[in-house]
Formats: C-alpha cells, sequence, structure tokens
C-alpha cells in the first residue's frame, strides 16, 4: 500500500480508532469482508478460535490480527469495507488492491431486516417502521444490494484474490465452509480444531458470551439483556425476513433482489 493512500484513508475515513485501522491495513496479509450483519462476527470467532487452538495463543481477541501479530500465522483483518453509518467514501478496493480477501454475503433481505433491529433496538441509528426502513435510500435494501454489486465487479477482476462465502452455506455446514476459508488464508488446522472452533462459535455460545460480557468489547455486548432485539445474536436464521414483515414487504423485497442483485450470489 502507498504511504499517500494510507493518509487518505487517515483524513477521510471518520471512525474513531483512526490508528488502529491504519495499522490494520499495513499489517494485514488478508481481509474478510462484508456488509453489516451478514455474519461477521460469527465468522471472527470460528477464525479466532482456530487461531487459538493452532498456534497456541492463549486469549482470544475479537480483534485477530493483534492476536498474530509478530507469529507465524497470517494477520487477517476484519472489515466492513465502507459499509460504515457514516457512508464514508474511502475507496476500499483501492486500498485492499494487493490483499487477499474473503467476501462474506448474506441475503439482503435477512440482512435489512437484521439492520432494522440493529439500528433501531441496538445503536439508536435511527427511528423508523420496518416498511420505511427497508425502502429508505440510506438504510434499505438498495444500499446492501448495490454494495454486494460493486463488490462482485470487484472479485471479477480479481478472482485469484478472492474467496466467496455465503452465510446461508455456513449455516448449512459452518465447518465445511470454515476450512474453505482456512485453506484459502493458508491457516494449519486439524479436524479436531475445526470441531472445536464449530461448538465456540455455535449461536447458543455466542449468546452466552455476549450476555455474560466474555470479551468486555461493545461489539459483543447486548445494549439491554432482557430484550432480544438488542442482542448482536439475535436470532441468526435463514430466511428470518418472512416472519418479520408484512406480506407487500416481503413482495418488494423480493423485487428488488431479482431486479438489481447479480444473480451469482444464488439470492
Amino acid at each position: 500500500m502507498k504511504f499517500k493512500d494510507i493518509i487518505k484513508t487517515l483524513r477521510d475515513y471518520q471512525f474513531r480508532s483512526i490508528i488502529h485501522n491504519a495499522f490494520s491495513l499495513m499489517i494485514s496479509d488478508a481481509h474478510v469482508v462484508s456488509y453489516r450483519k451478514s455474519g461477521r462476527t460469527w465468522l471472527r470467532l470460528l477464525i479466532a478460535k482456530v487461531l487459538s487452538e493452532s498456534y497456541g495463543f492463549k486469549k482470544i481477541k475479537l480483534d485477530t490480527q493483534y492476536m498474530t501479530l509478530f507469529s507465524k500465522a497470517p494477520n487477517v483483518v476484519f472489515s466492513h469495507a465502507g459499509c460504515t453509518i457514516n457512508d464514508n467514501k474511502v475507496n476500499f478496493k483501492k486500498l485492499l488492491r494487493k490483499k487477499k480477501i474473503v467476501f462474506l454475503s448474506r441475503d439482503p433481505r435477512d440482512d435489512v431486516v437484521s439492520l432494522y433491529n440493529d439500528y433501531t433496538k441496538r445503536d439508536n441509528v435511527c427511528e423508523m417502521d420496518p416498511s420505511s426502513f427497508i425502502r429508505d435510500e440510506k438504510y434499505g435494501v438498495g444500499m446492501i444490494v448495490r454494495y454486494l454489486n460493486s463488490w462482485k465487479a470487484e472479485m471479477d477482476k480479481r478472482q485469484g484474490d478472492f474467496l466467496l462465502v455465503r452465510y446461508e452455506d455456513m449455516k448449512k455446514d459452518a465447518g465445511h465452509e470454515l476450512r474453505r476459508v482456512l485453506d484459502f488464508l493458508k491457516i494449519k488446522y486439524t479436524p479436531e480444531v475445526i470441531e472445536k472452533a464449530v461448538e465456540y462459535g455455535s449461536f447458543s455460545n455466542m449468546r452466552k458470551m455476549e450476555a455474560t460480557d466474555t470479551f468486555d468489547d461493545k461489539r459483543m455486548q447486548a445494549r439491554d439483556k432482557d430484550d432480544i432485539s438488542s442482542y448482536k445474536t439475535r436470532k441468526g436464521k435463514v430466511g428470518s425476513h418472512k416472519e418479520e414483515l408484512s406480506a407487500e414487504d416481503i413482495l418488494y423485497l423480493d423485487e428488488q433482489v431479482k431486479a438489481h442483485l447479480d444473480p451469482e450470489f444464488g439470492y
């Protein structure tokens, strides 16, 4: 990465931990990129557990690049790469052009409903009803579709540098998808380690860790322990939008995804 690109990040990317993020970009071997609420924390914990078991790191950290710093293990950074609440304009595709990338996708219809709960019950970013939210230009399904399509175009240009992983496939067989990711990132493992990681990253264990504040980190803290909607681990289901939206809203999402999302995502 060129120095001028790092400076641009420091100037334009509006987040609190600027030094942390710029440093992470510099030391990283690979990035896991995803839109918000696409299963990133789940995959983060799976990989972190494998790194701990395979390389002897005693403490599991959400920021895995600090677990592996100055070790022989690959430095993997997890990033939303531009899909922040502030809608920053940093060119992440340019910044990550020499990095290996695991791109994690989720059905935009489920994703937007999960985002609705996150933004209204957890982060208190906005106040609107679900029907308005899914259609909103800033928060709604259109934003997710554009994000996925823009990264799909980048994947097509750099096929050898990308691995596409779908949340839905992780739900079907987390172990299989985890092995795909680890092979791509060249992280060593054994069948026993995979088994331990899948158990560690299970929905029930993640919910338990969030409820007990295992990591002492707001990224894995419920805003209200008595309100499931405020948890990071809220439902973790495929097709959950069908349980939470009206028939009219479901039809709207179906039409938007069919008309605008690259069909290779399989949604």
